[in-house]
Formats: C-alpha cells, sequence, structure tokens
C-alpha cells in the first residue's frame, strides 16, 4: 500500500512539472487589431451657424451639429471629445475662443 500513495504521489509531481512546462512554452499573444487614429474635431462657419463636426468621417457616420454661438460650438466640441475621445483642432479651437470673447 505504501508503494501506491509514492506512486500517485510521483505521479501528480511528474503532471505538475509538464503543466509547468507547457505554461512556460506557450508563445505570447500578439494583438494583430489595427490601432484606431483619434478623430479630429473641426468647425466651419457657414449661413450665419458654427458647423462642428468630424474631419474626414463619411456623412452618415458623422456627428455633426449647426451651433448658433462659437461659445456653444466650442461646449460641443467638448461634449464630442468626452464621449468619443477624438482630438479638438487646435486652430480651430483658438478661433473659436476668439469669436466668443467678441460676442461676449
Amino acid at each position: 500500500m505504501a508503494k501506491k500513495t509514492s506512486k500517485t504521489a510521483e505521479n501528480k509531481k511528474a503532471k505538475t512539472t509538464s503543466t509547468r512546462a507547457k505554461k512556460q512554452t506557450q508563445a505570447p499573444v500578439v494583438d494583430t487589431k489595427p490601432t484606431l487614429t483619434p478623430k479630429l474635431i473641426v468647425a466651419q462657419r457657414k449661413f450665419n451657424r458654427w458647423y462642428v463636426y468630424f474631419k474626414g468621417v463619411a456623412p452618415k457616420d458623422n456627428v455633426g451639429c449647426g451651433c448658433k454661438t462659437a461659445q456653444s460650438a466650442i461646449r460641443y466640441m467638448h461634449l464630442l471629445k468626452a464621449r468619443y475621445g477624438a482630438v479638438i483642432s487646435q486652430n480651430i479651437y483658438d478661433r473659436l475662443a476668439f469669436e466668443a470673447a467678441r460676442e461676449a
């Protein structure tokens, strides 16, 4: 009976060492998904309104909006940034800030 327990102990050792070896020899998983570039938020003045939209996005996928004032366009830009993780165009933002200061 002592032999059976020693054999089972040896079998357990053999199993644990073989599973350890398998775990160590596995290749690392490489993520093959393409990284997405953040979208750029821009604004354009047309027909006495500021149109805020994503640059380079198809019209059916875009979430643009027409804002009456420059201040509301800035607010909408920040909303898009928080919601979609997009990047605000610095040049457009500075122009909107100048227009908002002029309107106030």
